[in-house]
């Protein structure tokens, strides 16, 4: 009875528990930069996560790698058969997925829009730009959109999903010639765009989707490595166990140290692009250490997979939100020309810190539930089930 008492948890190797943290972490993050610059108020986190908040998306992209690719690495670890890659069902799962959460987000947007500066011939631009999910390719809708300004990051999926069936058993079959041609991509891109900076095209360029391949090279390759020793016998013994959970706390750190180096770059933008590929190795480092050896209780598993079922709907949400009862609304209550925070007022900046989380929760939660969920149950569903229910 000793020794069972003494046996860890085992790894769940299918959905770790360190996927929904960094998940969490990563919108907190995000969410917690974008709520500052509205609201000014610097006591809600560190100084430097506040800064530097914005390279959370970075953590999304590496999630999305992972967890997306889990599944085939899981297989090569155990030498099962790799997972059958049918094109046109998996794009339409991923749009299932994305895309009635963020269309719904898009009209809140576009209502907006047309209440703030009425209908134009440019606007109709941007609006077809998200509907296609190409923003980034438009200046005018990736730098200065009347619409939702965080939906760019979905370019970048969007360009990754696509790809993704021929890259997933093609990195499982060849790991390191997929892997490092995607570092390659990331590392000649990055000079080149390097080279932009002090222009106008530099802003353009750094978040590009050639950008951030590394990135997904990083986030897949974790996913093979933390398959690889979750099936491995070692990782039934408690000594292991706790060192993998002491590994994560250093490369926390490690993470921590690259986030400050971020937040007080003398040019924040190009240091961006430099510093993407150490804040990668440091997330995905803490991801596989800890889902190698976090155990966390059922309920507090149970409310971090809730916040990250929620993370979507939040991301899409947040900014939109406090910019909306900021500006529109001028809640919290203000009158004039200057905000509130311009002019030092620390009671008002609290109460918008206050109210913009609140707020931008509630409608996160309200959208997972009344949107996400239904969307996900009746695309669930085969076009056999979907043509059956409609003759009857």
């Amino acid at each position: 009875m000793g020794v069972l008492s003494r046996t860890p948890a085992p790894i769940d190797a299918d959905r770790p528990a360190a996927a929904d943290l960094l998940r969490v972490l990563a919108a907190w993050a995000v969410g917690a930069f974008h709520i500052w610059q509205q609201s000014w108020y610097s006591g809600a986190a560190p100084a430097h996560w506040l800064r530097a908040g914005s390279v959370g998306v970075d953590w999304l992209v590496l999630l999305s790698a992972f967890c997306l690719f889990l599944p085939w690495a899981n297989a090569a670890a155990q030498g099962r058969p790799l997972p059958l890659t049918r094109p046109a069902a998996f794009y339409r799962r991923r749009a299932a997925r994305l895309l009635p959460a963020y269309y719904a987000s898009l009209l809140f947007s576009l209502v907006l829009a047309l209440y703030r500066a009425g209908w134009s011939r440019t606007l109709g631009i941007d609006l077809a730009a998200h509907l296609t999910l190409t923003q980034q390719l438009f200046p005018q809708s990736y730098l200065a959109t009347r619409l939702n300004g965080v939906t760019w990051t979905l370019t970048v999926f969007a360009l990754f999903y696509l790809v993704f069936p021929l890259l997933a058993p093609l990195c499982a079959r060849h790991p390191l010639p997929t892997l490092g041609a995607l570092c390659l991509v990331q590392a000649g891109y990055s000079q080149w765009a390097l080279h932009q900076y002090g222009t106008g095209e530099y802003a353009l360029l750094f978040n590009q989707f050639p950008a951030f391949c590394g990135v997904l090279a990083v986030g897949m390759a974790a996913a093979l490595i933390f398959a690889e020793l979750a099936h491995g016998s070692w990782t039934v013994r408690l000594a292991p166990r706790a060192a993998c959970t002491a590994l994560g706390v250093a490369a926390f750190v490690w993470l921590d140290r690259c986030m400050r180096l971020q937040a007080w770059a003398a040019e924040y933008q190009q240091f961006q692009l430099i510093n993407r590929m150490p804040l990668a190795l440091a997330a995905a480092a803490m991801l596989v250490c800890f889902g190698l050896g976090l155990t966390l209780p059922r309920p507090v598993r149970r409310v971090l997979s809730w916040l990250a079922a929620l993370s979507y709907s939040f991301y899409l949400w947040h900014q939109m939100l406090a910019v909306f009862l900021k500006y529109d609304l001028h809640l919290p209550a203000w009158s004039g020309d200057t905000p509130p925070n311009q002019q030092g007022d620390t009671v008002w900046m609290q109460q918008a810190e206050a109210l913009y989380w609140l707020a931008a929760l509630a409608v996160s939660i309200a959208a997972y539930y009344l949107i996400e969920k239904p969307a996900a149950r009746h695309f669930k569903k085969t076009p056999q089930k979907m043509h059956a229910e409609k003759a009857r």
